[in-house]
C-alpha cells in the first residue's frame, strides 16, 4: 500500500488545459511557417521540429512569469514533444501534402514518360482534370475515397505503434532499464526552461546565443541572399564540407566529407563511446574504403559501380549510387540480421515483458499502461484493418500484406526501441517494401507500390518519449492521450492550410522553389522503382549478410558492452562519415571536458548546454524562415 501511495505521489498531470492551449497555439501560429518551409527550403535535418517548440515554450513560460501561473515542467513536457511529434509530421504539410505529390505524379514528364501516369488508381489519386484538383480544393467527390483510405490507414498504423510501445516500455525501460542516453537532452531542455536556475539558464543561454549566430549563418545568410540579391552567398557550407574529390586521388571511388552542424559534433556527448567509435569504423569501413575496393574486384556484383565511377563527380550522387550499386543489398541484410539477433538474445525478456503487461498493478495501469487485453486489441485491429484495406486494393499480393502489416511493425519496432535505448541512434530495417516489390510484381505495375503498408514504426521514439515523462515524474498515459487529441487536430489543421496554401498557387510552383525541383526527382526514382529500370537486390547476399550479423550479435552479446556495439557499427554501415565524424570528435570532446570538469558536473552541464544549442538552432531557423516567407512575399511576381 505504502508503495502504491508512493508511486502515486510520483506522477503529475501534464495534459491540462495550460499545456493544450500552448500546443493548439504552436500549431494555429507556427505550423504553416514549417509548411511552407518544408516546400520553399525542404528539411533541415530534423532541427526544423523544434520551431514551434522552444518559440511556443519560451512564450508561455514567460507569460507565466508576468501573470505568476508557471508552467510545470510537466506541462513543458506536454508541449515539447506534442510539437515535436507533429511538427515533423508536417514538414511538407501532412497528410494532405501527401495529397499534391500524388496528384503531380500524374502529370509528372516523368512518369508520362515512363507509362506510369495513367496507370495510377483513382483510389489513390483523381484522374488528371478532375473537378476538385482543377479547382484545387479537397472539397470535391473526387477526393472522398483518396482521402478516406489515407485515414483508415494512419489510424491502424497509430493503433499498432501504440499497443507496440506498451511492450518496448516494459521490456527496455521496467526489465532492462536501458540507458536512453539522448533523454538528457529532453529533460535538461524541459527543466531548465520552467526551472530557471541561475546556473543552468546561464549555460544554456550561452550556448543558445552562439548556437544561434552559427545557424543564423548556414540557414539564414544564404536564403536571404538569394531572393534580395538574387545569388545565395554562402559562409559556412551545409551540411558538410565535401573532401570526396580531394580523398578519391588517393583512394578512388572513396566519400568523404565533414558534416557542419553543430548538434551532430554534441551528439557525441551523449552517445556510448564505444557506439560513437564504432559508427566511425563501420562509416569508413563502407564508404570510404569498401568503395575503393569495390573498384579493383573482378566480379559480376561489382560491375555496375565501376562502370559508373569516374573522377570528379559531388558527395551526393556518389553517395546515392554507392547504395544502388553496392550497399543496398548488404543494409537490408544486415539490419534484418541484427533485429533478428535482437529478438533472438532477448527473447526472455521480451517474453517477460509480454507476461508482465498480465500482470499491471492498479497503480500502473491508472498512470503508464493500458490492460493488456487492450495493447493485444490495438495490435490486432490495427494489423487486420490495415491488412484489410492492403488486400482488398491488391489481393494478389496478399501474403506481402499478412507480413507488413503483422510481422514487420514488431521488428521494427523492436529494433528501434532498443537502438534509441541502448545508444540514442535511430535505425531501422530499409527497403522493406521495394524489396518486396521487385521480387513479387511485374515492371511497369504500378498498383502495389501505391497500396498502404506498415513497413516502419513509431513504438522507438515512443519509448524514448515515456522514458523521460518517467523522468520528470509525467503520467506516461497523458502522452497517449495528448497525441491522440492532436492527432485529430492535426489532420483537420493540415486540411485547412494546404487548402489555403494550394488556393493561393499550384504547388509546385516557384513560390515554392524546394518542391519544384524536388518532387520531379521524387516522380523520376518512383517511375524507376515501378518500371524495374533499378535493379539494386540481390537475394543471396542479403541472405548471407543477414546470417552473419545475426552471428555477430549473438556472438558479442556473450561480451562485455564495451567492446562492440552492433548498432552502432549498423549506424556507420548506413551514413557516409559526414554523419559519424562529427559525434566522434564530440565522444573525444566530451571526455576531455568530463576530466575536467568531474563526471557529476558535466553530466548535468552538458545536457543544459545541448538544449540551449537546439534552442539556438530553432530560433535561427524561424528567422530565417520567417524573413524569406516576407522576402518571396515582397519579390514573388505575379506570373
Amino acid at each position: 500500500m505504502e508503495e502504491a501511495a508512493r508511486e502515486k505521489e510520483a506522477f503529475i498531470p501534464g495534459l491540462t488545459i495550460v499545456s493544450v492551449s500552448a500546443v493548439l497555439f504552436g500549431l494555429v501560429v507556427i505550423v504553416p511557417a514549417i509548411i511552407y518551409l518544408g516546400w520553399a527550403v525542404g528539411s533541415l535535418g530534423g532541427t526544423e521540429r523544434f520551431i514551434p517548440v522552444f518559440v511556443t515554450i519560451l512564450l508561455f513560460t514567460e507569460a507565466g512569469r508576468l501573470v505568476k501561473r508557471y508552467i510545470t515542467s510537466q506541462e513543458a513536457y506536454i508541449i515539447y514533444f506534442m510539437l515535436q511529434a507533429i511538427a515533423l509530421w508536417f514538414v511538407g504539410g501532412g497528410m494532405f501534402g501527401d495529397f499534391l505529390i500524388r496528384y503531380y505524379y500524374r502529370s509528372a514528364p516523368y512518369t508520362i514518360l515512363y507509362g506510369i501516369a495513367e496507370k495510377l488508381p483513382t483510389w489513390y489519386v483523381p484522374e488528371l482534370g478532375s473537378y476538385g484538383p482543377l479547382h484545387r480544393t479537397f472539397l470535391s467527390p473526387d477526393w472522398v475515397i483518396p482521402i478516406s483510405i489515407s485515414l483508415a490507414v494512419n489510424v491502424c498504423v497509430l493503433m499498432i505503434d501504440y499497443g507496440v510501445s506498451f511492450i518496448t516500455n516494459m521490456l527496455y525501460i521496467e526489465i532492462e532499464k536501458l540507458p536512453f542516453p539522448v533523454a538528457p537532452i529532453d529533460y535538461q531542455a524541459i527543466s531548465t526552461l520552467t526551472e530557471r536556475t541561475p546556473e543552468k539558464i546561464m549555460y544554456f543561454s550561452f550556448a543558445a546565443v552562439i548556437s544561434f549566430i552559427y545557424e543564423f549563418a548556414i540557414y539564414g545568410i544564404p536564403n536571404i541572399t538569394s531572393i534580395f540579391l538574387g545569388r545565395a552567398i554562402t559562409v559556412i557550407p551545409y551540411p558538410w564540407v565535401d573532401l570526396t574529390t580531394g580523398i578519391e586521388r588517393i583512394l578512388p571511388g572513396a566519400v568523404f566529407a565533414v558534416g557542419t552542424d553543430i548538434a551532430q559534433y554534441m551528439v557525441g556527448w551523449l552517445i556510448p563511446f564505444n557506439a560513437a567509435v564504432w559508427m566511425f569504423i563501420g562509416s569508413v569501413a563502407v564508404w570510404v574504403f569498401g568503395n575503393s575496393i569495390a573498384l579493383r574486384i573482378d566480379h559480376p556484383y561489382f560491375s555496375m559501380w565501376q562502370r559508373e565511377w569516374t573522377y570528379g563527380a559531388s558527395i551526393q550522387w556518389w553517395w546515392q549510387r554507392a547504395i544502388y550499386d553496392l550497399w543496398a543489398s548488404p543494409q537490408v541484410g544486415l539490419t534484418l540480421g541484427i533485429a533478428l539477433g535482437i529478438l533472438a538474445v532477448g527473447a526472455k525478456n521480451i517474453a517477460r515483458a509480454i507476461l508482465s503487461l498480465r500482470h499491471l498493478s492498479a497503480e500502473q495501469l491508472k498512470t503508464s499502461y493500458l490492460p493488456f487485453s487492450w495493447i493485444v486489441a490495438l495490435i490486432a485491429a490495427g494489423s487486420i484493418g490495415g491488412l484489410l484495406v492492403s488486400v482488398s486494393l491488391a489481393p494478389e499480393l496478399w501474403f506481402v500484406w499478412v507480413v507488413t502489416w503483422t510481422i514487420v511493425p514488431f521488428i521494427q519496432g523492436i529494433l528501434t526501441a532498443r537502438a534509441t535505448a541502448e545508444t540514442g541512434l535511430s535505425v531501422t530495417i530499409p527497403y522493406i517494401r521495394e524489396a518486396f516489390f521487385v521480387s513479387f510484381t511485374r515492371p511497369g505495375d504500378v498498383v502495389p507500390w501505391v497500396v498502404p503498408t506498415h513497413v516502419t514504426s513509431s513504438a522507438g521514439i515512443i519509448t524514448h518519449r515515456v522514458y523521460v515523462a518517467k523522468l520528470l515524474k509525467v503520467r506516461p498515459l497523458d502522452y497517449y492521450k495528448a497525441y491522440l487529441i492532436f492527432f485529430i487536430v492535426a489532420i483537420l489543421l493540415s486540411l485547412l492550410y494546404v487548402s489555403i496554401f494550394w488556393a493561393m498557387t499550384p504547388i509546385p510552383s516557384a513560390f515554392y522553389p524546394y518542391a519544384s525541383y524536388s518532387w520531379p526527382i521524387s516522380a523520376l526514382y518512383f517511375s524507376l522503382w515501378v518500371s524495374r529500370s533499378i535493379e539494386i537486390f540481390k537475394v543471396d547476399v542479403i541472405a548471407i549478410s543477414s546470417v552473419l550479423s545475426f552471428i555477430m550479435v549473438v556472438v558479442s552479446s556473450r561480451f562485455p558492452t564495451q567492446y562492440f556495439s552492433p548498432i552502432g557499427f549498423l549506424y556507420g554501415f548506413q551514413n557516409i562519415p559526414a554523419y559519424t565524424l562529427p559525434p566522434l570528435i564530440g565522444a573525444l570532446i566530451g571526455k576531455w571536458l568530463e576530466r575536467r570538469m568531474g563526471k557529476d558536473k558535466w553530466v548535468v552541464r552538458r545536457g543544459v548546454i545541448i538544449a540551449g544549442t537546439f534552442c539556438g538552432i530553432a530560433l535561427a531557423v524561424a528567422a530565417a524562415v520567417a524573413v524569406t516567407i516576407m522576402g518571396r512575399a515582397i519579390t514573388a511576381k505575379p506570373f
